[in-house]
């Protein structure tokens, strides 16, 4: 982070500017997330980023306003003008849910509206 704060009354909370994170994955993937803001939970671990938020594993890349990467349920929640971008094509959608377990991607939007896929081989 370029800048960080801390309130006396909330010891376990990190507000951050131009916030950075690296994870290793067990398979050897590693990912990084960055966003203008964002805010992490000393106690939990779990990272909460805002504005141009941009998760790549050097394959797929999304880009979000929002992207909860929670630490203590395994997942991570991307929304807010999500554009996910692959090797196999690329889609938008409000909400994408991403299973750390199971490295599946669960994809919806806010409304009755279709997700927007491109797919290519």
């Amino acid at each position: 982070s370029y800048k960080a704060h801390i309130f006396n009354d909330e010891p376990d909370i990190v507000y951050m500017n131009n916030m950075h994170v690296t994870l290793y994955m067990r398979d050897g993937r590693v990912i990084t997330i960055t966003s203008d803001e964002g805010i992490y939970d000393k106690s939990s671990y779990n990272c909460f980023f805002k504005k141009n938020v941009k998760a790549t594993d050097g394959e797929t890349i999304i880009l979000s306003q929002n992207l909860d990467l929670l630490a203590d349920e395994d997942y991570a929640s991307v929304y807010n003008d999500v554009i996910l971008t692959g090797d196999s094509g690329s889609l938008m959608a409000d909400k994408v849910r991403y299973d750390f377990e199971t490295e599946l991607y669960e994809i919806s939007m806010f409304s009755d509206k279709p997700v927007k896929v491109k797919y290519t081989k």
